[in-house]
């Protein structure tokens, strides 16, 4: 989600674009180490970044809502707890049977996408550690996720319920695509209005 956005000219340099959306703080580490290259602490700037628990909460059309985004490590605060059992009985609810580890297993393998395709795809630079845990993940079960199918095969694939399919895919529409496979056009339209299963990245960033 961008909230606007700035360009900025440096002579005999070029023009360079620059973001106000939220985006750059999924990945704090990230923007902290641009300011390092700059030789500064982002701290002296007053920029402190905490991470919010949880991380956003779904509402679907009929009126239902979820939270996500519950850190890995549990947390000693019963009201986080409490909302965190709460989210998994209702995937469990949704999706029958073990929903919610459906869901576990769904986003351990975007996260094997993410781990890898961050270094490897988008900052360019090879990170050969990672590859054995996407490769593991995305040949795992006969390919069942494999990366560069239409988002909706992998989806349909793992879960049965609706909403958990849309938990799972919303954050396409931040790139312009849709997780539905057109069976009208080549790959299932991957190449065009379709995003591929990889694009699910974008929930293990969040």
């Amino acid at each position: 989600g961008r909230c606007g956005s700035f360009d900025v000219m440096v002579p005999s340099v070029g023009t360079f674009r620059h973001e106000r959306g939220p985006s750059l703080l999924l990945l704090p580490e990230v923007y902290r180490g641009l300011f390092e290259d700059c030789g500064k602490d982002s701290t002296t700037f007053g920029l402190q970044m905490d991470q919010c628990v949880p991380a956003y909460q779904v509402v679907f059309d009929d009126g239902d809502t979820i939270d996500l985004g519950f850190p890995k490590s549990k947390s000693n605060n019963p009201k986080l707890q409490e909302l965190e059992t709460l989210s998994r009985t209702k995937m469990d609810t949704w999706d029958t049977p073990n929903g919610a580890e459906k869901w576990d297993d769904y986003m351990r393998t975007m996260s094997a996408f993410l781990d890898c395709g961050l270094p490897n795809f988008i900052e360019e630079r090879i990170e050969l550690l990672s590859l054995p845990s996407f490769l593991i993940e995305a040949l795992r079960d006969y390919g069942k996720s494999w990366p560069l199918k239409p988002h909706s095969d992998v989806l349909d694939a793992v879960f049965t319920s609706n909403k958990m399919k849309a938990l799972a895919s919303f954050q396409d529409l931040y790139v312009g695509l849709e997780p539905f496979r057109n069976n009208q056009q080549l790959g299932g339209g991957v190449l065009k209005k379709t995003a591929p299963a990889v694009f699910g990245l974008l929930a293990a960033l969040e």
